[in-house]
């Protein structure tokens, strides 16, 4: 994932409202979100190189997502990020106790911003520019591939657009998907310095970034009410920024969810 706009606690309906997408190369297998025999309901796509999952939900009520931090020294090196989102479904704790889990072994793995959440709160956890997990209070937010409170333009941009559509009651799944569909650029005077050339940084700034080898693969929206109905719906994108797939699962939260 490499932008994910969350609105936690803020709707009369949704406790949780969730569009996000992932950034990747081409190449890189991926299966489109399903439900997982192992770990057992785990709903997400799969990274088939490394295994892992950049954004999925279970019958628990427990959802996780993951961006990469762009760190130019960081080179290749660490445990792959999806692993963090996979595990914490097999871990069967709290959002708390994954959130302190890992931040204790972060430095294991590649940059990374990390969301982890259950029934009634969620975490941001990195293991870049931040000292621990991090609490998140009822609002809207949206991360990037930058650090915790850098304000970029296309999170600027995703926090503003959800907050219109929560304004406007508008939270159909399409919507959310949707939201995050804007291939326009950031003005090069509004770019983030985050080491890399700005011809790179500027082609980057697009919330949907679409070219033959990198750019948007799938889209997410991930919804959750009080009364406990999950619903992700996932598209699929090929080079040409044209729809692949499309998935949608719903449920409801075992009453055994913490």
């Amino acid at each position: 994932m490499c932008l994910i706009a969350v609105a936690w606690q803020t709707h009369a309906r949704y406790d949780l409202l969730l569009a996000a997408n992932r950034d990747e190369f081409h190449a890189r297998p991926t299966t489109p979100a399903h439900v997982w025999a192992d770990p057992a309901g785990l709903v997400a796509g799969r990274d088939e190189t490394a295994g892992g999952a950049w954004c999925g939900a279970d019958a628990t009520g427990r959802f996780a997502a993951v961006t990469n931090i762009r760190d130019p020294q960081a080179g290749a090196a660490g445990a792959s990020r999806g692993a963090l989102v996979r595990d914490y479904f097999y871990a069967g704790t709290s959002a708390r106790e994954w959130a302190a889990h890992v931040a204790a072994v972060g430095h294991e793995y590649g940059p990374f911003n990390l969301l982890v959440g259950d029934r009634n709160t969620l975490f941001h956890v990195a293991n870049r520019g931040a000292s621990g997990p991090r609490l998140i209070r009822p609002g809207v937010v949206a991360i990037s591939n930058g650090h915790w409170g850098d304000r970029w333009p296309k999170t600027e941009a995703a926090s503003a657009r959800l907050r219109r559509h929560i304004a406007a009651d508008d939270c159909a799944a399409e919507s959310l998907l949707g939201l995050l569909h804007d291939t326009d650029r950031a003005a090069v005077a509004d770019l983030p310095d985050t080491g890399i050339d700005r011809q790179s940084e500027h082609f980057l700034s697009a919330m949907f970034i679409q070219s033959p080898a990198y750019g948007t693969r799938a889209a997410t929206a991930l919804r959750r009410d009080h009364a406990g109905h999950v619903d992700l719906t996932e598209q699929g994108f090929d080079p040409a920024g044209q729809a692949v797939h499309r998935v949608q699962h719903n449920w409801s939260i075992e009453t055994r969810s913490t």
